[in-house]
């Protein structure tokens, strides 16, 4: 199953082009800014068999997906740039232990070779 890797505020319709750029089904990993604890979603784009649903707003994150569908077993939504509908089913948050000596690095602070 490809894995897309996005920041937790990247716009939902940036990540569902990644989405759609690989054979769906697809695991979309981000993390809690809160946390760090890691946020995992299994989506299944294009779904034709679900009820077309109302489009999201545009400036939705993929932290504000993630958000959303931790309350339900999965939630039906849609992009505006998209037909069909689309589901997606979030993971329990996991919770990243950090041995001694080893701490995170964040990337907007990492230094680029």
């Amino acid at each position: 199953m490809p894995i897309v890797i996005a920041q937790q505020d990247e716009q939902l319709s940036d990540v569902m082009s990644l989405v759609a750029a690989h054979q769906p089904p697809v695991l979309v990993a981000t993390t809690d800014p809160e946390n760090g604890d890691l946020w995992f979603m299994y989506v299944s784009i294009g779904c034709v068999a679900l009820q077309v649903v109302e489009p999201l707003p545009q400036n939705t994150s993929i932290g504000d997906l993630y958000r959303s569908a931790s309350r339900s077993s999965f939630l039906t939504f849609r992009i505006d740039q998209m037909t069909a509908s689309s589901v997606v089913h979030a993971i329990e948050p996991q919770h990243v232990r950090h041995h001694a000596g080893y701490t995170t690095v964040e990337a907007s602070t990492s230094r680029t070779v």
